[in-house]
């Protein structure tokens, strides 16, 4: 006894007739053994010699759905037969001409279409819960499996392999394709190479990168087609063959951040010991050998030491080098934060002393200092909230350039998260981490300032010395800094202009210790390089 498939594979086709069950003109098929087979409602009707161990009564279309007919799509370059077995169809919707794509569940029958207009206008009959992948019910298990965007460049891959190898496509384009992959998880599962095919643009694109993050791992490939938008543009333009080679050389695809040995080969040689890129101080520069991309540099001193001056001096002199400087100065407003900048560059303090320029040369150095580019500065209007400065920060990168920002302090930071957790050691590391994964994502150098706790005996006013160990509340503070700059005032000394500049980390070089003398002048409000040449230490 043979099954109704059985029946098929072991008979001939030899012409279409119309069904009587169903009033479809073409889609009953006979074959030479005498039986026929209705591909709408699958009504089987035996030959004469044939027992069959299927029942022959036909599948009724369920409730809302409407009858088709298999026809080339003349248009689009697709044949009857791709169509036929792809249960593509042509028919009528409410007076009006479509295509209608046939979705199947296990048991082979018909439980949702997809109808298409001639105005790209669709409609989902029968029930919606229902909808897999388009041509999923044509496979089970196979070796390579091409995914497409949608039904007919499903049809036209298929073609252009002569219907023979497994292809579907998502439901409802690359807007929805995740969410309908992750459906069919169990049916993709099944097969050893899973190809996605999406269109050549840029949402089509994204739609395969989205997509393969949540395939079976070590699995997804992505294919593109070249000079061609979609895989039916290819097949109208006889582009068959760039179908086929498109998918033999599909790459693998792997999530960011794996790389192989060999594609670090053209690179291995280039060195990278000093940066273009440089701090104001000689032996600053000895040490870290200059500011380097992706970087985050903790800068630490005391109270009242001058942590300000010293990253206002760091960020004028890269702007004086044509850097693109963003800062996010939270302790103070945008006025004075651009008041310091000019006093630097007119070598007048005028921050603490409004006399001592008159208002046309701070006119003119803000002309002056800023002709060429800005400065980005960030109004908090009091709100220091973590996903906000993440935020403006992405937003001075990506809209405006920057490639050095400054945040003082990750104190204040941290203070506006305390309503979410209590534990400050925990906040601090939460926002540690996601600053150092911006830092790396947007490849930019970050000058974090950060507070020190204040040691036993005499404070770091008095002439403590700075150590790394007294970062506040986290030990993340430091480890996940590329680089740690200390600021002290002189320990023989104290109540001088003098300040000392520690390196406490460097992931770079590893040296760490003593890396210079600055000299704070009153009436300028400089930290001046005060001998780059001292090497008692």
């Amino acid at each position: 006894m043979l099954s109704i498939q059985e029946t098929h594979n072991e008979s001939a086709f030899v012409m279409h007739v119309s069904c009587e069950s169903c009033g479809s003109k073409d889609n009953a098929a006979i074959y030479d053994d005498g039986h026929t087979y209705c591909f709408g409602c699958q009504l089987f009707t035996p030959g004469d010699d044939v027992e069959v161990v299927a029942s022959t009564k036909p599948k009724k279309l369920h409730k809302d759905l409407i009858q088709g007919d298999y026809a080339d799509l003349v248009a689009r370059g697709i044949r009857e037969d791709t169509c036929r077995k792809y249960d593509y169809q042509v028919g009528e919707y409410q007076g009006r001409p479509v295509q209608i794509e046939n979705y199947r569940d296990d048991n082979g029958e018909i439980r949702v279409q997809k109808t298409r207009d001639q105005d790209k206008n669709f409609t989902v009959l029968g029930d919606a819960i229902h909808m897999c992948l388009f041509g999923q019910h044509l496979w089970t298990t196979g070796r390579k499996l091409v995914v497409t965007e949608g039904a007919l460049d499903c049809l036209s891959v298929s073609q252009a392999q002569n219907n023979k190898w497994p292809v579907v496509s998502v439901p409802n384009g690359a807007q929805s394709a995740k969410k309908a992959l992750l459906k069919a998880w169990d049916f993709l599962d099944g097969f050893e190479e899973i190809i996605l095919m999406f269109d050549s643009d840029e949402a089509g694109q994204k739609a395969a990168l989205e997509c393969a993050e949540s395939l079976p791992i070590g699995k997804c490939k992505i294919a593109k087609l070249s000079g061609y938008k979609d895989p039916n543009e290819a097949l109208q333009a006889g582009g068959e063959a760039e179908i086929v080679n498109a998918i033999w050389r599909a790459k693998d695809w792997r999530p960011d951040g794996i790389v192989s040995t060999t594609e670090l080969r053209d690179i291995i040689t280039e060195t990278d010991e000093h940066s273009l890129v440089t701090y104001p101080y000689s032996k600053l520069n000895e040490l870290t050998r200059g500011i380097r991309p992706s970087t985050l540099v903790t800068i630490c001193a005391g109270s009242g030491v001058g942590k300000s001056t010293l990253i206002t001096e760091f960020a004028l002199h890269l702007h004086m080098h044509k850097q693109k400087v963003g800062m996010l100065m939270l302790e103070e407003e945008n006025k004075r934060t651009v008041r310091g900048l000019i006093g630097l560059y007119l070598n007048k303090n005028i921050v603490q002393d409004h006399e001592a320029a008159t208002k046309e040369e701070v006119l003119w150095a803000h002309d002056d200092l800023f002709k060429l580019q800005d400065i980005q500065l960030f109004n908090h209007f009091g709100s220091t909230d973590l996903d906000i400065v993440i935020n403006r920060i992405q937003y001075m990168v990506k809209a405006m350039g920057c490639t050095h920002v400054f945040l003082d302090h990750l104190s204040i930071v941290v203070s506006s998260m305390t309503g979410k957790v209590s534990d400050e050691r925990r906040l601090i590391d939460d926002a540690m981490t996601r600053l150092r994964t911006m830092v790396q994502e947007l490849q930019i150098t970050l000058f974090l300032v950060s507070h020190l706790t204040r040691p036993q005996g005499d404070g770091h006013e008095n002439g403590a010395k700075v150590k790394l160990s007294q970062l506040r509340g986290s030990h993340s503070i430091a480890q996940l800094a590329d680089f740690c700059i200390g600021l002290q005032v002189n320990a023989e000394d104290p109540t001088d202009d003098t300040r000392e500049l520690v390196v406490l980390k460097n992931r770079f070089t590893g040296q760490v210790g003593w890396a210079g003398r600055l000299r704070y002048n009153r009436e300028s409000g400089r930290l001046i390089d005060a001998d780059s040449d001292d090497s008692r230490f």
